[in-house]
C-alpha cells in the first residue's frame, strides 16, 4: 500500500519543466503569470502560435501541441452544446472533397497525458485567467474522455478562478458574464453549497459594476439565473433578492422615461420581469410591465415610421400577452390588437417597394413553344393540344426542390432572417424561418415563385388558343372529362366567354367553385367520401385543402401525381403561396383576380383536370 501511495505523489508532484516542451514557448507562458492583468485569450492563442510556427514545420510535440489548442477552442454555452454535455468547441470546422470532417483544433487529439498535462498547468499557474481556462478544459474534456466523471478538484479551481476574474476586472462584461454562467453551473453540478452562494454573490456585484441601461447583454442576466431559473436552489439571501428586483424595476423605470424609448431595452427588460411577476401571481405589476413596453413600441420613432414595422411590433406585443392569457387583462389586450391589426390598412403608410425584372423574349423562343404545343401549322389536334398545355405547365416539384438546395448553397441571404406573407391589410397572412429552419416553407414560396416566371409563356399559349379557338371549342374538350358534370355546362360555357372577352376577374371568381367541386368529383368518382360531420346533427363537405392532402390527387394522376397535388395546393389552398381559393372566399387580396395571370392559372388548372378521364373511355383511346 506504501509504495502505490508514493507512486501517487510522484505523479501529482510532476512539474511542467518535466515535460519537453518549446523554451521560447515556456518563456512566453511564464511571462505571462508573472503580472496578474487583463489579457485577451484569442491574441494569447495567435501568439502561441507565432512561436510554434516560426520554423514553418509542423508541431509533432504533443505537449506544444496541448498548449496551442488550450486557447483556441471557444466556449459554447448554448442550450445544444449543453445537451451534447460538451463546452469547448473548434473554433474551426468544415468538410473536405472526399467528405472527412476537419476540425482545428482537433479535439480528437486531446488524451489522458494532454489532460495530466493540463493539470500540471493548473498547479504551477499563478493568473486566474489561465488556471481557469486550463482547469475548465480539464472539467470538459475529463467527462468526454472517462465517461462523464467529473474533476471535483479542477471544476473547484474554475469557480474560484472565475470569482477572481471578475472581482479584479481581469475581463470585460461579457466576458465576465459567460464565465459566470459556467461557474454557476459548475457550482450545482458538483453540489459545493459554499461556492454556489460565493458565486452568486458575486454575479450580483459583477452585473452592477459593469452594467450599461443602453446595453441589456450587460444586466438581467443574475436576475434571470437566480430568481428564475435558479430560485428553489437558496443560493440567494433575502437582501440579494430585493437587490435584484429593485435594480431591475428602476431600470426599467429609466429606459421608459425617455422620449424615444428603445423598445429592445425595454423588452428585454420587461420580458424577465414579467416572468416574475407572473410566477408571483402579481396581476397588477404584470400588467403594469406589460403596457410600458406597449407604450414604449407606440412611443419609438423608427418603430412607427412604417406599417411593416408597426405590424411587426403588434404582432409581438400579441404573442407577449398570449403567455399570460389565463389573465383576463392579457385576453382584453390580444382583442384589442387584433381588431387594430385589422384595420391597419386604414390608418398607416406601407411603404411597399414592388420589385420587377424585365424579360427579353425573342420572337423565335415564343414561335418555339407555340409550335411544339400546336404544331408548325397549327396541324396538332385541340384536344391534344390542350392536353400538351396542361402537362408542359405543371411545375415538377423535384426539379423546384433541387433548384432551392442549389440556391441556398449559393446564397447566404436564404440562411438569414425571417419570412412574412403580407395580406393587402398589412397583417401577416403567415411567417417563416432560414431554408436550414424551415425547408418545407420556403419550397413553397420557391413554387409559388416559378409559377410568376412562367406566367408569361402560359398567356402567350392562352392567347394563341383565344385567336384560333371559340370558347364553345374549349367546351367540347373540358366536357369530356367525368370531372364536370352536366351541371357544370353553363359554369363552363360563362366561364370561357368571359375570358376570351379578357373578363378575368369575372372568369377566376366562377372558376374558383368550378375547381373546388371538380375535385369533390374525383372523389365521387373513386367511391370515396368528402364529406364529414357537423355540430347540427348534419355533415358539411371537407375543405379544399384536406381533400388535397389525402394523396386522392397524387393517385389519380399517377407518375404526374406528386407534382399535380403540390401545383393546385401552393396555387389554391397555401398561405405561402398563392393560396387564390381562400383569398377569394375570404375577400382577401381582392385586386389579385382583376390581374390576367390568375385567371390563366385557374384556366390551366381546369385544362389539368380534364385529364381525368373514365376508365371506358381510355380503354377506347
Amino acid at each position: 500500500m506504501k509504495h502505490k501511495i508514493d507512486k501517487v505523489t510522484k505523479k501529482v508532484s510532476q512539474t511542467i519543466s518535466s515535460y519537453d516542451i518549446n523554451l521560447e514557448l515556456k518563456k512566453y507562458l511564464d511571462g505571462l503569470d508573472l503580472q496578474i492583468i487583463p489579457f485577451d485569450e484569442l491574441a494569447v492563442a495567435e501568439a502561441i502560435k507565432k512561436i510554434l510556427t516560426a520554423d514553418k514545420e509542423i508541431i509533432t510535440n504533443k505537449f506544444d501541441l496541448a498548449e496551442y489548442m488550450t486557447f483556441y477552442f471557444w466556449a459554447n454555452d448554448s442550450e445544444e452544446a449543453e445537451k451534447q454535455k460538451k463546452y469547448y468547441y473548434p473554433l474551426m470546422s468544415g468538410t473536405t472533397n472526399e467528405g472527412l470532417t476537419v476540425e482545428f483544433p482537433d479535439s480528437r487529439n486531446v488524451d489522458q497525458e494532454v489532460l495530466e498535462y493540463w493539470k500540471t498547468r493548473v498547479k504551477e499557474s499563478n493568473h486566474p485567467l489561465i488556471i481557469c481556462r486550463y482547469a475548465d478544459l480539464v472539467v470538459d474534456f475529463n467527462q468526454r474522455i472517462n465517461n462523464g466523471s467529473i474533476s471535483y478538484l479542477d471544476a473547484r479551481k474554475v469557480i474560484d478562478s472565475t470569482v477572481q476574474i471578475c472581482n479584479n476586472s481581469l475581463d470585460d462584461g461579457l466576458g465576465c458574464k459567460q464565465k459566470l454562467k459556467r461557474a454557476l453551473y459548475l457550482a450545482k453540478l458538483i453540489n459545493d453549497t459554499a461556492r454556489q452562494k460565493v458565486i452568486a454573490q458575486t454575479i450580483v456585484d459583477t452585473e452592477l459594476k459593469f452594467a450599461e441601461d443602453d446595453k441589456p447583454g450587460l444586466w438581467g442576466y443574475g436576475f434571470e439565473w437566480l430568481l428564475l431559473d435558479y430560485s428553489k436552489e437558496g443560493f440567494l439571501t433575502d437582501s440579494q433578492r430585493a437587490l435584484l428586483l429593485s435594480s431591475l424595476e428602476q431600470r426599467l423605470d429609466r429606459l421608459t422615461s425617455a422620449e424615444n424609448p428603445s423598445s429592445w431595452n425595454v423588452e428585454c427588460a420587461v420580458l424577465l420581469l414579467a416572468k416574475y411577476y407572473s410566477k408571483k401571481k402579481d396581476e397588477v405589476k404584470l400588467e403594469s410591465a406589460l403596457q410600458q413596453l406597449e407604450s414604449s413600441y407606440r412611443r419609438n420613432i423608427y418603430a412607427n415610421s412604417d406599417g411593416l414595422l408597426v405590424v411587426n411590433y403588434l404582432e409581438k406585443l400579441s404573442e407577449i400577452y398570449l403567455n399570460y392569457g389565463k389573465y383576463s387583462f392579457a385576453k382584453d389586450s390580444i382583442q384589442r390588437l387584433k381588431i387594430e391589426m385589422s384595420n391597419l390598412a386604414k390608418h398607416t403608410k406601407f411603404d411597399l417597394h414592388k420589385i420587377s425584372i424585365d424579360m427579353d423574349i425573342k420572337r423565335e423562343d415564343i414561335d418555339a413553344v407555340l409550335d411544339s404545343l400546336f404544331g408548325r401549322k397549327r396541324e396538332v389536334q385541340l384536344d391534344q393540344a390542350m392536353r400538351h398545355i396542361a402537362i408542359n405547365f405543371i411545375p415538377r416539384k423535384n426539379k423546384i426542390e433541387k433548384e432551392l438546395r442549389d440556391l441556398s448553397g449559393k446564397y447566404v441571404y436564404l440562411s438569414l432572417g425571417n419570412n412574412s406573407i403580407m395580406s393587402s391589410d398589412g397583417f401577416s397572412l403567415a411567417k417563416y424561418g432560414s431554408v436550414q429552419e424551415d425547408f418545407d416553407r420556403h419550397l413553397l414560396n420557391h413554387f409559388s415563385q416559378n409559377l410568376q416566371f412562367q406566367m408569361v409563356f402560359l398567356h402567350l399559349v392562352f392567347n394563341e388558343l383565344v385567336k384560333t379557338q371559340t370558347p364553345d371549342d374549349i367546351y367540347k374538350v373540358l366536357s369530356t372529362s367525368p370531372v364536370f358534370r352536366d351541371e357544370d355546362k353553363t359554369y363552363l360555357i360563362r366561364v370561357l366567354k368571359d375570358y376570351w372577352e379578357g373578363d378575368y376577374l369575372s372568369s377566376s371568381c366562377l372558376m374558383i367553385p368550378l375547381i373546388e367541386d371538380s375535385i369533390r368529383n374525383i372523389y365521387r368518382l373513386n367511391n370515396l367520401s368528402f364529406i364529414k360531420t357537423n355540430n347540427d346533427g348534419g355533415y358539411d363537405v371537407e375543405s379544399l385543402n384536406t381533400l388535397l392532402e389525402r394523396g386522392v390527387i397524387k393517385t389519380t394522376f399517377r407518375e404526374l401525381g406528386e407534382h399535380v397535388e403540390f401545383y393546385f395546393r401552393v396555387l389554391l389552398t397555401e398561405r405561402i403561396g398563392w393560396n387564390l381559393r381562400n383569398n377569394f372566399a375570404h375577400g382577401i387580396n381582392k385586386n389579385s383576380f382583376i390581374a390576367a395571370e390568375v385567371a390563366d392559372r385557374l384556366l390551366h388548372v381546369l385544362f389539368c383536370l380534364s385529364l381525368v378521364k373514365s376508365r371506358s373511355s381510355e380503354a377506347k383511346s
